[in-house]
């Protein structure tokens, strides 16, 4: 029982559980020169998963060209969200409604994005990730340009449809895009996770998008629709960006640097299972097999690669539902999906809270109130991302070697914290008419918390399921995001009938009870990932 985590009794080798340090002891568990480890300072970091010697496996692409496809495949579509939050007083008095139904329009963009990513995802799995991609891109940057020029409420209810639809490959495919290019404990792999999670949408996503459309809703030069013409802007150069550097990522993947998973006979011992799983007998690395020469340039422009799963359209279509029985995935959805919906309603009601007394802000007032946020999002990633790394690495060394994927999960303790002090501490001082700054702070804590936890749980995910990684997240981000909607419809009128005091310490209690689910996983995340590989059938998986 590793640090508290609870053995197997089925499996003398569990998946997720992987050799990971390379420990060179004399009382060494077994010989390991049979796996491929990382170089230079990552030299006695055992590779998860074992690469091919395929050049055209995305494991084996140089670093500048994963960074490349990383950072051009995410178009900073969560701008779209909040893009307008700022100004929602504003567009009620112009089209005479109440500030809800405003904002309830988000809510729309939220259900097609759910629905979206259930017929995203499988696409995705069965022709590849880059024409998903292209496809998603273009309907960003084309919703932009509709909803920049209607003139009436029903139509812009309608390209926020569209716009939802367009995030979706985003959301549910990034996750996948990264664990196709980085190693388990690769040193930029949870780093390059928090950057998803948070910097793209930092940077002129989520949380730079309030301030920046607030100066532009409240131009009487510019106006709302300004903000959906600069945003299109960006969205044109992001589709560009995508059809040149993000590349197919989808091949067939090579196997974990564990035994297959088999049922126990005579109940084996730690020791016995330490040497099971550390026995060089990967077929990756003792059969050689003739590879094509990479592609060049011009073939990866191909919208589509020629990738085509084997599996029919309807089964892969199937396949993410299964993975609503996966405890990991229940897990994810407590404490990922439910605490994201928590914080979008924070930012969806923000107009309200900072535009009404005792504070009175203007929309470029209310847009600046996200740069603390930013500025926590920014410190919690360059932080974070690092941190769970090193919480894989350090595990292992403490562990003969041996990774456990819930290693990850030390990093809820600092969320736990920080959102429970942020929800708390603002329900309390805004209700004592403190100054905004004290609420900008809690804000701030709030959106630090979810990015350092939000971090592990995804590379939690990706761990225990890292080949069925799009249809877990599409299903993650499709509960989380109905759930989104039904919250969207009444969330404004929620806080105005019960106060700030009592909602935000509504939210706080919450919080504290998803990510204290993380206690249970924990302890039995090992037996539950065991269930999970002895019901292949259930789970689709090989």
């Amino acid at each position: 029982m590793p640090f508290g985590i609870l053995e197997d009794r089925y499996l003398d080798n569990v998946p997720g559980t992987a050799l990971l340090e390379d420990l060179r002891r004399k009382d060494d568990i077994a010989d390991v020169a049979g796996f491929k480890h990382g170089t230079g300072r990552d030299s006695h970091i055992v590779l998860v998963p074992q690469p091919s010697d395929d050049p055209r496996d995305p494991l084996n692409w140089p670093t500048a060209k994963k960074e490349a496809c990383f950072c051009c495949s995410n178009p900073r579509s969560g701008a779209i969200g909040p893009i307008l939050t700022p100004g929602y007083n504003l567009i009620a008095v112009q089209w005479n409604v109440s500030v809800n139904t405003v904002a309830a329009a988000n809510g729309y963009a939220v259900v097609s994005l759910a629905i979206a990513m259930m017929i995203m995802a499988p696409f995705a799995v069965k022709y590849g990730r880059r024409p998903v991609f292209i496809v998603s891109a273009l309907m960003l940057f084309l919703c932009s340009i509709w909803t920049a020029t209607e003139h009436g409420l029903s139509s812009f209810i309608a390209s926020r449809v569209f716009h939802g639809a367009g995030m979706a490959s985003f959301e549910a495919l990034m996750t996948a895009t990264i664990a196709d290019m980085y190693f388990v404990a690769s040193a930029s792999a949870p780093y390059i996770l928090g950057l998803w999670l948070n910097l793209p949408t930092a940077s002129t996503g989520r949380r730079v998008s309030p301030p920046v459309n607030g100066f532009v809703i409240a131009s009487a030069e510019l106006g709302w629709r300004w903000a959906f013409w600069l945003i299109s802007i960006a969205f044109g150069i992001a589709l560009v960006l995508i059809i040149l550097f993000v590349p197919e990522t989808t091949v067939r993947a090579p196997p974990l640097p564990h035994a297959k998973a088999a049922v126990r006979g005579d109940a084996a011992s730690g020791e016995e299972s330490e040497k099971k799983l550390a026995e060089p007998t990967l077929e990756a690395a003792s059969v050689t097999q003739d590879y094509l020469p990479p592609k060049t340039f011009i073939q990866e422009l191909a919208p589509w690669s020629g990738y085509l799963n084997s599996a029919g359209l309807f089964e892969v279509f199937w396949r993410p539902f299964p993975f609503a029985l996966s405890p990991a995935i229940i897990f994810a959805e407590f404490t990922y999906g439910l605490t994201t919906v928590w914080l979008v309603i924070l930012s969806t009601v923000s107009s309200f809270v900072f535009g009404g007394p005792p504070y009175f802000f203007d929309p470029t007032q209310v847009g600046l109130v996200s740069i603390g946020p930013l500025i926590a999002t920014i410190i919690s990633v360059i932080i974070g991302g690092p941190l769970c790394d090193w919480s894989a690495t350090a595990f292992a060394k403490r562990n003969k070697g041996i990774y456990e994927p819930e290693a990850r999960l030390v990093l809820m303790i600092p969320m736990l914290v920080l959102q429970v002090v942020g929800y708390a501490g603002w329900a309390a001082m805004q209700s004592h008419d403190v100054h905004w700054i004290g609420p900008v702070i809690m804000y701030s804590l709030v959106n630090a918390g979810q990015s350092i936890g939000s971090t592990a749980i995804q590379a939690y995910v990706i761990d225990v399921h890292r080949k069925s990684t799009p249809e877990c997240f599409a299903l993650v981000n499709f509960v989380k995001n109905m759930i989104l909607f039904g919250f969207t419809q009444f969330a404004v009128n929620w806080v105005q009938a019960m106060g700030i005091l009592h909602t935000f310490g509504m939210l706080a209690g919450l919080t504290a009870l998803c990510i204290l689910t993380t206690v249970p996983m924990y302890v039995y995340g090992k037996r539950c990932r065991s269930w999970v590989a002895r019901h292949p059938a259930l789970f689709r998986v090989s």
